[in-house]
């Protein structure tokens, strides 16, 4: 093999760790991003019920005070009608009265269905601020976590481009110039191994006088159709390729 296709695979090595470890970089931010979402998300719900909650005691207020008014109409009805003296007038204020002891039963029985809402949203409250606390505490680790994992992840992307421009140098100017080419058509896959005249990056077959010049590793070859770079790593390789796996029965011709 030649050593510039050696310096290349290196630096095709290279070049997916960087993508890796740009990749994870990117990936953190947006993990913490969504696990905050997820606590503005709970907040507001927290926000929502604690909003409920305060329109259930307001409507316990007011209608406690309809129910004060509907006793004080009552008992000056009651007073009222010792002074009538006429039948029909007693029968009409009788009605009046019945019909005020209704609502005032009515009004009763709506503040005790408050008043359970009211103790239901409450213990839903309790649960969300449990909630919430957890999800704050376990973001503030996830956080620590993070900034930690992201300066690991930094410093390594650091070294490896370093490490990078070390290999570049040791490519031939017009080579890199190819190898960057070919690198932005294939999503950084720019070198593929040959078995058995096989292109592993397209699996197409390659031509015969190709796959004995690549042997010969005296030229740097391309696929003639993906384009990438070709290197052979030997008949090793491709036997131990052909081999059945242990445990595993040949495919019947």
């Amino acid at each position: 093999m030649l050593p510039e296709i050696n310096k290349l695979i290196e630096l095709q090595e290279m070049d997916r760790e960087i993508l890796e470890l740009t990749q994870d970089l990117e990936q953190v931010p947006r993990e913490l991003e969504a696990l905050a979402r997820e606590l503005e998300e709970m907040a507001a719900a927290l926000a929502q019920h604690e909003q409920s909650l305060e329109d259930l005691q307001r409507q316990r207020r007011e209608t406690e005070g309809e129910m004060v008014a509907l006793e004080s109409a009552i008992k000056a009805s009651r007073i009222r009608l010792m002074d009538i003296k006429k039948d029909l007038e007693y029968r009409a204020m009788l009605k009046e009265i019945a019909f005020q002891e209704d609502q005032r039963d009515q009004k009763e029985t709506r503040i005790l269905e408050i008043l359970e809402e009211i103790e239901r949203r409450n213990q839903e409250i309790m649960a969300l601020r449990e909630q919430l606390a957890e999800r704050q505490t376990n973001f503030e680790h996830q956080q620590g976590e993070g900034r930690v994992r992201l300066a690991a992840l930094q410093e390594r992307l650091t070294k490896a481009e370093e490490q990078r421009q070390v290999i570049r140098a040791g490519v031939p100017p017009m080579l890199l110039k190819r190898y960057e080419f070919i690198r932005q058509r294939h999503n950084s896959t720019t070198l593929a191994e040959v078995q058995h005249s096989v292109c592993l990056g397209c699996h197409m077959n390659i031509l015969p006088q190709q796959y004995i010049d690549l042997q010969k590793g005296e030229e740097i070859i391309q696929c003639p159709n993906c384009q990438r770079l070709l290197y052979w790593v030997g008949e090793a390789d491709e036997e131990e390729a052909a081999e059945p796996k242990p445990g595993r029965r040949a495919a019947k011709s």
